[in-house]
């Protein structure tokens, strides 16, 4: 048998290799594996049943740094990268990953399909996953030239053929229709998911990942809303997290369509901020990583301060929830870029920002 560590290691690199088309056993197989050589001081379970899980990897040294990922499915080079920075860590300062937010998602349409109707589930296209929701007597809400919703079993799935931003494209049209045909009271608090319907996007693919929002009183809420934390399970899990730490750091991971690397803040950086910025760019540009154009993160709406540095509320809900609570930061990877140089860039950047944490705080 394998030992954990290189289980593990074995894991990860099987989940690369299949790309968009990872097996959901392969992910839950390998947090288990770390689970066994790393203290889980965390574990709770999403609405499907799979592990919202916390490690815990470094030393003793506090205040602790929080890293995150996988707010949502569609966005899997950080899950990746969370994952092997468990085994990576080398610092003495106490640090808590959490390699997903959002593991239902994570796993694609036919797996969470397969769970909900009890049978085995295979869907390949949008077409063939609406017309399994219609045999299987899912009630269609919304069926337009730009959008089709259905509900099966309380759970809501969501598409547009016509949308060229796959599941982001998607959430705008939910957006627009719900608040157009009113549609939020008959809803509820209905959970939908959104396939992820980027083929050409290593490791994110068609209906291989999903993007999960849920319809409350605030609106269509993403597990970026932290701040409404409690309308969402998932998320209040981790909010409970944060607000019973003094975090010293947090780093959640993200991607966004395009080829460079940024990093994101809520507010302008505090001088300990701008050396682990200062340093992560320079680390991730030494791997060979682009970094997002100063233009055009101006043309996306943040107030840029250099390349690869961006400014902005509402873009990442977790850095605006711990903003007043630690040094924060989102690290956003270009998704046109391959896969593995996505996770080496983000694995890059953890590693230097711990490192300068140590620096900054001096």
């Amino acid at each position: 048998m394998l030992e954990p560590k290189h289980e593990a290691k074995d894991l990860r690199h099987g989940l690369l290799r299949q790309g968009g088309a990872a097996l959901s056993s392969e992910y839950l197989r390998m947090i288990e594996a770390l689970r066994r050589r790393y203290k889980t001081v965390l574990y709770e379970r999403d609405w499907l049943g799979l592990p919202i899980v916390v490690l815990k990897a470094g030393g003793r040294e506090e205040p602790p740094v929080l890293v995150t990922a996988g707010a949502s499915g569609v966005e899997a080079a950080g899950v990746y990268a969370a994952l092997e920075l468990v085994m990576q860590v080398d610092v003495e300062r106490t640090v808590y990953i959490l390699p997903s937010r959002d593991p239902t998602g994570l796993h694609g349409a036919a797996y969470v399909l397969s769970e909900m109707l009890g049978e085995e589930v295979r869907v390949r296209t949008l077409d063939e996953l609406r017309e399994l929701l219609k045999s299987r007597g899912a009630e269609v809400v919304v069926d337009t030239p730009t959008l089709f919703l259905s509900m099966l079993k309380g759970v809501g799935f969501a598409f547009s053929e016509v949308s060229r931003e796959g599941a982001y494209g998607t959430l705008k049209r939910l957006e627009e229709e719900v608040v157009k045909s009113g549609l939020a009271e008959s809803l509820g608090e209905a959970r939908i998911l959104i396939p992820s319907q980027m083929p050409d996007v290593e490791g994110v693919g068609l209906l291989d990942r999903l993007m999960t929002v849920v319809v409350c009183d605030e609106g269509i809420l993403t597990y970026e809303h932290v701040e409404y934390g409690r309308s969402i399970p998932e998320v209040e899990v981790l909010r409970r997290f944060v607000e019973g730490q003094e975090l010293g750091m947090v780093i959640d991971l993200h991607e966004a369509v395009g080829e460079g690397f940024h990093v994101l803040l809520s507010e302008e950086p505090l001088s300990g901020e701008s050396i682990i910025i200062d340093l992560v760019l320079d680390q991730v540009s030494r791997y060979g990583m682009q970094l997002a154009a100063q233009s055009a993160l101006s043309e996306s709406g943040l107030k840029a301060l250099g390349d690869g540095v961006g400014v902005g509320k509402g873009r990442c809900g977790l850095i605006d929830f711990t903003v007043e609570r630690a040094y924060s930061f989102a690290f956003f990877t270009g998704m046109n870029a391959p896969l593995e140089q996505r996770v080496r860039a983000h694995l890059t950047a953890c590693i230097s920002a711990l490192n300068a944490y140590a620096i900054a705080r001096l």
